[in-house]
């Protein structure tokens, strides 16, 4: 009776402890997502990518999970793309940084060339982007992706479980922050 005992004893601490752990584990882990594919397309899971911000800084786009993201593409000989980058830090402080990531990727210096960091370095610093990331592409990273950019600038609105929502053609700012303010009302909800 008393072996019984300490067996369902140790089998009930066993089970404790594997709730536990499990509670305590990420929710995320971007190297391995829940998901088994993904596609650039409204209603999909993007595929992640890593490149270097005006730092230096290896980002990647699922380092962000669990925030809604604004994902601008850009190239700097485009006077929308520069209005769009002078709203990027007051977007962020207007929602929370702790609630969206504004990630800007460059596809093109203004010379139509692959930006490099000095590229990317000055597009944040000339337009005041201090806490959102601008990331150097090129239209290679458009090439081999289904990113469907079809002017300047181009944003996805990535909800904070990783699906794109929305892309938004052109700089609009009222539509951005309609999308980002119904993302993130949606997740306040549940």
């Amino acid at each position: 009776m008393k072996k019984r005992y300490i067996i369902r004893l140790v089998m009930m601490v066993l089970l404790l402890c594997a709730i536990f752990m499990s509670s305590c584990t990420p929710r995320f882990n971007s190297d391995n997502p829940p998901w088994d594919s993904c596609y650039e397309l409204e209603g999909e899971h993007p595929c992640d990518f890593a490149l270097l911000d005006q730092e230096g800084k290896e980002v990647r786009l699922y380092d962000f999970y669990g925030k809604v993201i604004v994902l601008d593409f850009s190239t700097m000989w485009c006077g929308p793309c520069r209005m769009a980058a002078l709203g990027v830090d007051p977007t962020i402080e207007k929602f929370g940084e702790e609630n969206i990531a504004y990630i800007t990727i460059l596809i093109e210096n203004s010379f139509g060339k692959e930006p490099d960091l000095r590229d990317v370095k000055y597009w944040a610093d000339q337009n005041g982007i201090e806490i959102g990331p601008v990331l150097g592409g090129s239209r290679d990273f458009l090439k081999y992706g289904t990113w469907d950019i079809t002017g300047w600038p181009t944003f996805y609105i990535i909800d904070r479980e990783m699906v794109v929502r929305s892309v938004v053609r052109g700089y609009n700012p009222r539509e951005i922050d309609i999308n980002i303010s119904s993302l993130l009302a949606e997740t306040d909800t549940e």
